[in-house]
């Protein structure tokens, strides 16, 4: 087996190289040719993607990180599309909602029913008595 010494000169002088010029079979160097490269994604393709308006790009750098952020999200959105809300917990809210015949529920808040408890009466007509000495004190003067 015979192995390539990358740093030795070959026979016309010149370093040896991995992919480098080799000598055509007529003895001329190959012609140096332009391999394509992957077109690169721009931000424009992954917003058709994201919109379904075109395929999955292929990218690299920067656009890779911000294609794989939103199949992520994709992801993460179509699992919580398929979550639902447990029975028991759609029947608390439902029970905890005030019924809609109710008198309570459509009248205004001055024509509801007032429950005061005796010591917010008690206040009420301590403060009544009060503002109305303070009214004849200024009455008088």
């Amino acid at each position: 087996m015979k192995l390539d010494d990358m740093y030795e000169p070959n026979r016309r002088g010149e370093a040896a190289r991995e992919g480098g010029k080799q000598p055509a079979e007529g003895g001329a160097p190959l012609a140096d040719r332009e391999v394509p490269l992957p077109p690169v994604a721009t931000l424009d393709h992954i917003h058709r993607w994201l919109d379904g308006e075109g395929p999955e790009p292929a990218v690299r750098g920067d656009a890779a990180r911000s294609l794989e952020l939103w199949r992520r999200l994709d992801q993460e959105t179509e699992r919580r599309r398929r979550v639902v809300t447990p029975p028991y917990v759609a029947a608390r809210i439902m029970a905890s909602l005030p019924d809609v015949g109710s008198s309570t529920a459509i009248a205004p808040w001055w024509k509801k029913d007032l429950h005061l408890s005796p010591v917010t009466i008690l206040a009420l007509a301590v403060g009544a008595f009060s503002l109305g000495l303070l009214a004849m004190r200024i009455a008088a003067s």
